[in-house]
């Protein structure tokens, strides 16, 4: 075990750059965390420019599920942690479950606010000039400045290079059709080395110095610091979906897929689809994830699953832990566990079973157990493992988005594509869907009004997403994945589902 977890250490640290578990204690309002740990003194930082361009849309026979339907159609807003009743267990209770839909053409009961009807030549809502003299830092008449922040020391090391060849991928790929209203793309990346109070110091800097527009976080305790300082500062902030108390009232904060707690309902039901009953929940144990622990016990329970075992875990899980959850888990008789942790516990959980016979179907929100670097590593422990992710795999990525593999490979010197660069890819494709709406009289006010309007928008990739002034959490469908050991990667199973 002790040798699997070295194995695993730089897996731990490249899944950080696309999990949201990266978590610790929660950071104060626009400042430094004072229990996070200490900071470095020196951090890596780079920034590249490249032109971006409103592409044709290249989301090519978009299908709802993997065996051709439509995508499903939601209304309503969708619920926040903090609208929850507590639970019989004295537990808050999950968002309001999707109905068990009979077909595609229903409406979930999960889904963001309705929108206005689009017009072929809307670019915006028309807005007077904003009193703010910080409006417009970041964009000029050639150029927009985004600040990118990610965990990529302070775990372990990862390999840049994968990193590298992803984070300007798409904008090089538009940058041949023209630019954003002829303006170029200014990637401006800092590492926070998986740490709150440096996440707020780099933001600050990418703001304050580099000028940048708007802010794009992974990793959440990082992301809930350095949002509540956008907020402050007036810059529009982007995540993907993970834990929702912490930022649910955030200004300027929008969350690009689905949040942990908003799929948990769509988890039971995958659990209920493959006929398993007993059901064990076992998440990260820090305080941004209390709603995501609710919200799966909860939804569980909601779906008629008996829940064996509910159990929190430390985040860098010692081996001594991860060997006594395991017996736990299978002494409970779970046929099914429920993870939302790091992809290092998860695999370290999956080997230990796999070592005492014990072979659930592992299962959770995504996405970064989703990843084919965790089924390279975890295979065969983690044989049939189902997971929701905010982007499909890549072997139905031709049908969705025929442009990502050739884009990948004419960039990066004919290496092949793979699932990483297929999320930043899906990232970076929605955000240019909100600059592009916005108009060519870009500001922060004009683009923040332009995302809470209610229009809806997809890339094709990621599921669609419609934001209003209250709403933080604006998608209501996931992809989900199989983990298929015959070929050591995630495989594909539905597209753009509500639920299952």
């Amino acid at each position: 075990m002790r040798s699997a977890r070295f194995r695993f250490r730089s897996l731990l640290a490249l899944m950080a750059v696309l999990t949201s578990a990266a978590c610790g204690q929660k950071a104060g309002v626009g400042g430094p965390d004072r229990t996070a740990a200490p900071v470095v003194a020196s951090s890596s930082s780079s920034s590249s420019t490249v032109t971006t361009a409103a592409p044709a849309s290249s989301a090519r026979g978009v299908a709802g599920t993997a065996t051709g339907s439509a995508p499903v159609a939601r209304s309503g807003p969708a619920p926040t942690a903090g609208s929850r009743a507590a639970s019989a267990a004295g537990l808050p209770s999950p968002p309001t479950a999707p109905s068990l839909l009979s077909g595609p053409n229903q409406t979930a009961a999960n889904g963001a606010i309705p929108s206005r009807p689009a017009r072929p030549d809307d670019t915006g809502p028309a807005s007077s000039p904003s009193p703010d003299p910080h409006d417009r830092d970041g964009v000029s008449d050639k150029e927009i400045v985004i600040g990118v922040h990610a965990p990529l020391t302070g775990a372990a090391p990862v390999p840049e290079d994968s990193v590298d060849k992803a984070k300007d991928l798409y904008w090089k790929f538009i940058g041949e059709r023209g630019g954003i209203f002829g303006r170029n793309v200014r990637v401006v990346f800092r590492d926070d080395q998986f740490n709150p109070s440096r996440a707020v110091t780099v933001c600050r800097e990418m703001v304050e110095q580099e000028h940048a527009f708007v802010l794009f976080g992974i990793g959440t305790d990082q992301v809930v610091s350095c949002a509540r300082y956008a907020s402050q500062a007036g810059v529009p902030y982007f995540s993907m979906g993970g834990g929702e108390a912490a930022l649910a009232q955030v200004r300027n904060y929008f969350a690009i897929s689905m949040s942990f707690p908003q799929q948990a309902p769509m988890v039971a039901q995958v659990v209920k689809r493959a006929g398993k009953t007993k059901v064990a929940v076992v998440v990260i144990n820090t305080p941004n994830y209390d709603d995501t622990f609710a919200a799966m016990v909860q939804s569980a329970k909601s779906a008629g699953l008996s829940v064996v075992r509910a159990d929190r875990i430390g985040k860098q899980a010692s081996e001594s832990e991860v060997l006594a959850e395991t017996n736990n888990l299978r002494t409970s008789g779970a046929e099914a566990v429920i993870v939302a942790v790091a992809p290092v516990t998860f695999l370290n959980l999956a080997h230990a079973a796999q070592g005492q016979a014990y072979s659930p179907l592992w299962t959770g929100p995504g996405l970064a157990n989703g990843l084919n670097l965790v089924a390279e590593f975890g295979c065969p422990s983690i044989a049939g493992a189902r997971f929701l992710s905010p982007m499909p795999e890549l072997d139905v990525i031709d049908r969705l988005d025929p442009d990502y593999k050739p884009a990948y490979r004419k960039y990066n010197n004919g290496a092949e594509p793979d699932d990483l660069g297929l999320a930043v890819w899906g990232m970076e494709k929605t955000l240019h869907q909100f600059l592009k709406a916005a108009g060519p009289d870009l500001g922060r006010t004009r683009l923040i009004a332009t995302i809470q309007s209610g229009q809806e928008f997809a890339s094709g990739v990621f599921p669609p997403v419609r934001f209003g002034p209250n709403q933080r959490f604006g998608a209501g469908q996931a992809h989900l994945l199989e983990a298929d050991c015959a070929n050591r990667r995630y495989r594909t199973l539905a597209t753009f589902a509500s639920s299952f």
